[in-house]
């Protein structure tokens, strides 16, 4: 029979081993969530990037755009300056031809 020593000795043991067990338990735990929390990390700093770059690109469109549009009007207004002088040039011209008639 076992003396109350040795039981007491076999429950300190258990004891010990539950504890050990719950310890590597909640260090698993503890292990699981900070693998998460890196993971989600990494998701949001891709995000951001992604958003940055949308937003980088957009901007880049946009003043694209208004250059090109710039480029048009000063297009249109030359156009529009070489008529209008041709015009003046020809009327001038047909003042001076009905001058000398």
């Amino acid at each position: 029979m076992a003396s109350n020593t040795e039981k007491l000795n076999f429950k300190a043991g258990e004891t010990k081993g539950h504890a050990h067990e719950k310890l590597g338990q909640g260090a698993d735990t503890v292990k699981d969530n900070a693998e998460g929390a890196k993971e989600n990390t990494g998701n949001f700093f891709t995000s951001a990037k992604d958003k940055v770059s949308e937003a980088a690109q957009a901007t880049k469109d946009k003043v694209t755009g208004a250059g090109q549009a710039t480029k048009d009007k000063t297009a249109d207004t030359t156009e529009a300056t070489k008529d209008k002088t041709a015009d003046t040039t020809h009327a001038a011209k047909d003042k001076v031809s009905q001058a000398h008639i």
